[in-house]
C-alpha cells in the first residue's frame, strides 16, 4: 500500500452511497500469469494484419466528439488503420458514420478533415451523396448502361458504420453484427457516468505520428511504474508508486494519486515552487504538501451544492485523484471532475513500426460559456514539435514536457523489442494491465471474442 493511500483511508470520509465503486481499500491485484510477452508482435507485418482483421474491425472505438457535430451538415473525417471514416450530422439531426469512399471508382470521397456541407461530392467525377448516405446524383447517368432502367435504390449508398454516443463521444464499429456499445463498455463505462462527460467541451486535439508500434504507446500509458525513472518531476505533485489497479474483463482501471507528494521523496512536507504550482492548492491552504489531497476533498464538498460540476455524485477519491480507464483496444480516458483527457492509440495504415497517438482534452465548463477555439494538427514523425508549443496554453507546460518524454521513448522501445537479443517483456504486478491487454489481443487473434466482463 502506498503511504498516500493509508493517509487517505485514515482521513474523515464523506458519508453516503456513491454511484462509482471506490478503489480504496484496494482489492488484491489478480494473478494472471508471469509469462514473457514476445517482441514479434511489435514489428511483425503479419501480426499487424491479423490485428486489423480480428480486432480493429470488430471493436468499438472513438471517432469524434459530439461538440464537433453540433449542426446539421457538420462533418469530421477520421482515419483508423487503412480506413478513412466519415461522421456527419444529418438534416434529420441524426449522427451517422460511413466508410469515406466513393462508390463509383473508389476515390476517397471527402478529402478535408472537417466542415459543414449539405451534401458530399466526389472531386473526381462529381457523383454526390446526401447527408444520410443515400446517392443524390450521378453525373450523366445516361452514359451508364447499368442505369438505363434507373439507378438501383440503395445499391450505391455509402456503406454505414454502427454508431452510438456515450460520454460525449461518437463511437463506431465496423462490424455490422457488433453488440451495443454500452454492453461492450460494461461496468467500466458505468463507473465513469458520474463525471457527466457528455457535458464537457473539447478544448484541444493534437495527433502525433510516433516511431513505434501502437501497442508500445498503449503500454506506456497503462502503468505508473515508469514515473520515477522517466518522469521524476511527477513525484513532487503525484504518486505513481504502487497504485490500485483493477481488471474489468477486457478493460481495466487504475487510480493515480493527485495533489500529494510521492513517498519516494524524502521530504513530503515542504512547499517548494513546483509543488505550489502543480499541487492545486485550495485558497488559504497552510498545511503540508503531502496532505493537499485531503484539503481538496474538503473544499469540493464545501461547494458541491452550487457548483456546475457534479461533485455530490462522486466519491472522495474522485474529487481528489485521477481515475484512469482503458477500453480495449485503443482508448484511454483519464479524468478528474474538471477535466478529462482521452488517449487514442491508432495503428499505422501499413507499417507496424509506426503509430498515431491522439491527445484530446475536454473540460467541464460552466453552462453557456463560449466554447474555446483550437486548431487540430497532425504532427508527422519528421516534424515532431516541442509539445509545450503544440498545446500552447491548453495543457500545462510541465505536463506537456512529460508527454514529450513518453513520445521520445517510442523509437528506442521499437528498436529494442525488434532486436534478436530481446528475450521478451517481463511484467510486474504494477504492469498487470499490460499483461491483461496482451492476453486479450491473443484471445481475439485466436477467434475467441470475449465479452466485456470475461477473463
Amino acid at each position: 500500500m502506498a503511504k498516500v493511500e493509508g493517509e487517505f483511508l485514515k482521513a474523515q470520509r464523506s458519508e453516503g452511497e456513491f454511484e462509482t465503486p471506490s478503489f480504496l481499500p484496494r482489492k488484491p491485484i489478480p494473478d494472471i500469469g508471469t509469462q514473457k510477452i514476445d517482441g514479434e508482435r511489435f514489428h511483425s507485418k503479419e501480426f499487424m494484419d491479423r490485428e486489423w482483421e480480428m480486432i480493429w474491425t470488430r471493436t468499438w472505438n472513438i471517432g469524434c466528439h459530439v461538440t464537433e457535430l453540433e449542426e446539421p451538415g457538420d462533418f469530421r473525417v477520421h482515419s483508423l488503420g487503412k480506413e478513412s471514416l466519415l461522421f456527419v450530422r444529418g438534416a434529420d439531426d441524426v449522427v451517422r458514420g460511413f466508410f469515406n469512399v466513393c462508390q463509383h471508382r473508389g476515390n476517397i470521397l471527402c478529402q478535408v478533415r472537417e466542415g459543414m456541407v449539405n451534401h458530399f461530392k466526389c472531386p473526381f467525377h462529381g457523383w454526390e451523396w446526401n447527408l444520410d448516405g443515400s446517392l443524390k446524383q450521378v453525373m450523366h447517368p445516361d452514359l451508364f448502361p447499368q442505369f438505363r432502367d434507373g439507378i438501383p435504390d440503395g445499391d450505391l449508398d455509402l456503406p454505414e458504420l454502427k454508431v452510438e454516443q456515450w460520454g460525449g463521444w461518437i463511437w463506431f464499429n465496423m462490424d455490422p453484427d457488433a453488440g451495443p456499445l454500452r454492453e461492450f463498455l460494461g461496468e467500466a463505462g458505468a463507473h465513469l457516468e458520474t463525471y457527466e462527460h457528455e457535458k464537457f467541451n473539447l478544448i484541444d486535439y493534437k495527433s502525433f505520428e510516433w516511431q513505434g508500434n501502437w501497442k508500445h504507446a498503449h503500454d506506456a500509458f497503462n502503468e505508473s511504474y515508469h514515473f520515477e525513472a522517466l518522469h521524476p518531476e511527477f513525484l513532487d505533485f503525484a504518486e505513481g508508486f504502487d497504485v490500485p489497479i483493477e481488471l474489468l474483463g477486457i478493460h481495466s482501471r487504475m487510480l493515480n494519486f493527485n495533489h500529494t507528494v510521492s513517498e519516494i521523496l524524502e521530504d513530503r512536507e515542504s512547499m517548494t515552487p513546483i509543488r505550489e504550482k502543480m499541487l492545486g492548492l485550495p485558497e488559504g491552504y497552510q498545511g503540508s504538501a503531502k496532505d493537499v489531497h485531503l484539503a481538496v476533498v474538503a473544499h469540493k464538498r464545501s461547494i458541491q451544492e452550487e457548483s456546475h460540476i457534479p461533485y455530490k455524485r462522486m466519491n472522495d477519491e474522485q474529487l481528489a485523484h485521477q481515475y484512469h480507464y482503458t477500453f480495449f483496444p485503443g482508448t484511454t480516458i483519464t479524468t478528474t471532475p474538471e477535466m478529462s483527457i482521452v488517449f487514442r492509440y491508432r495503428p499505422h495504415e501499413s507499417d507496424p513500426n509506426y503509430c498515431y497517438y491522439d491527445f484530446l482534452i475536454t473540460r467541464h465548463d460552466p453552462p453557456g460559456e463560449p466554447r474555446p477555439d483550437f486548431e487540430y494538427r497532425l504532427y508527422r514523425h519528421a516534424e515532431l514539435p516541442s509539445y509545450v508549443e503544440a498545446f500552447d496554453g491548453t495543457f500545462d507546460p510541465v505536463l506537456a514536457n512529460v508527454l514529450q518524454q513518453d513520445g521520445t521513448n517510442m523509437p528506442t522501445m521499437q528498436q529494442g523489442t525488434s532486436s534478436r537479443g530481446f528475450k521478451g517483456m517481463i511484467l510486474g504486478e504494477q504492469e498487470v494491465r499490460i499483461r491483461n491487454f496482451h492476453q486479450t489481443i491473443d484471445r481475439y487473434l485466436r477467434g475467441d471474442f470475449p465479452r466485456c466482463g470475461d477473463r
